[in-house]
């Protein structure tokens, strides 16, 4: 019999222990609640957002998936930070969290904290923790403050409506009192931005009529159609060739000058944030275990998951036929171990990864790893 199996009576019980969990949180995310409630302080006044220990849970019949599991990160003003990892470590979940756009009620931020610099049409700075947002005044920032580029846009566009309709919705949401000429000068606008060559006909298609570049460059639009400081980039560049990829990337780079804001890059590709990041974070089953520079990450890096990663990207001065991979599997996020969730795939394992998961070691004033190789060092 498998050892993952449940019983009838494990699974109510598990069943009815998540249901009053999620009642809770629920009740707390849609609760009336005063500004000053939320209204906190940046531990670094030139950071635009800090993720500090933040818990991110979905609630399943087999047990809590600990999709993000005290994450902590910062994302300087006027710099792009690139978040890194395999399928299923956290990294969309965490972007899903800054932005509140978790599915309930079985998806839950559990705890921690999202701090993030807020900046009023009259130029007043206010910090707002957006973990203890009520729903009702997330719009203060979503999508105004902080935008999201998604995965992918032939799913993320409607496919019943116009491109013109869709950029319009998002100035009619931020600023009601926008007449349909407004809204329309500011989509053309903005497709203008993104290099758009013809954007009068871009505004009147649908996104079936559009190649995945000019989608990609759409959604970029729709992100930027309220100036926002922060710019969650989702996997800009999946699906598309090499050549729309390397246009995307420059835009985002260049976007980034104009608007004068911070860009938090989500990518498998490697190659990708040696290009376009400042800072990489390194994730793994859930949890953050190395950050720091572009450099420092590329040139040292010093968690055996990192160097994993970098040996797996294909080179053309390898010698080798076959790719590297680093062996095993990521383990199951329900029933996570309390050692080192890389033990059992790590070629340099030592008695003590089978302690206590390894505390963050801060190896220079940027450069973090948390790793029992570098505990006594």
């Amino acid at each position: 019999m498998s050892s993952n199996y449940l019983s009838g009576k494990e699974i109510r019980a598990i069943a009815k222990e998540n249901k009053k969990v999620m009642k809770r949180l629920e009740a707390y995310k849609y609760r009336k609640a005063d500004e000053s409630e939320y209204l906190t302080q940046m531990r670094d006044s030139s950071n635009i957002l800090e993720i500090d220990s933040l818990h991110t849970y979905f609630f399943t019949e087999q047990g809590v998936v600990k999709a993000v599991n005290g994450v902590s990160f910062d994302v300087p003003q006027n710099a792009t930070v690139g978040v890194v990892g395999e399928s299923g470590c956290g990294k969309s979940v965490t972007s899903m969290s800054v932005m509140r756009l978790l599915q309930g009620p079985t998806g839950q931020i559990y705890s921690g904290e999202i701090r993030f610099k807020s900046k009023d049409k009259d130029g007043v700075e206010k910090v707002y923790d957006i973990a203890k947002m009520p729903m009702d005044d997330i719009h203060k920032i979503r999508g105004n403050q902080i935008a999201m580029i998604f995965q992918e846009p032939m799913t993320s566009l409607n496919p019943v409506f116009t491109i013109g309709q869709q950029l319009d919705e998002v100035t009619f949401i931020h600023n009601p009192d926008a007449s349909k000429e407004e809204a329309k000068a500011k989509s053309i606008e903005m497709l203008n931005l993104v290099g758009i060559a013809m954007p009068e006909r871009v505004y009147g298609a649908f996104p079936h009529e559009l190649s995945g570049g000019m989608r990609q460059r759409v959604m970029i639009s729709m992100a930027l159609a309220s100036n926002p400081r922060l710019i969650i980039a989702d996997e800009p560049t999946t699906a598309l060739d090499v050549t729309i990829q390397a246009q995307i990337l420059d835009l985002l780079r260049d976007l980034k000058t104009k608007i004068d804001g911070s860009i938090m890059l989500i990518t498998h590709d490697l190659g990708i944030i040696a290009e376009m990041a400042d800072y990489v974070v390194v994730m793994y089953a859930g949890r953050v275990i190395e950050k720091g520079t572009v450099e420092e990450i590329f040139h040292n890096p010093m968690h055996p998951y990192t160097i994993g990663l970098q040996k797996s990207k294909p080179t053309l001065s390898s010698d080798s036929d076959t790719l590297f991979n680093i062996p095993g599997n990521v383990p199951n996020p329900i029933n996570m171990p309390n050692y080192c969730y890389f033990k059992e795939r790590c070629s340099r394992c030592v008695h003590k990864c089978s302690g206590d998961y390894p505390e963050m070691v801060q190896v220079s004033p940027t450069h973090f790893v948390a790793c029992h190789l570098y505990n006594e060092e």
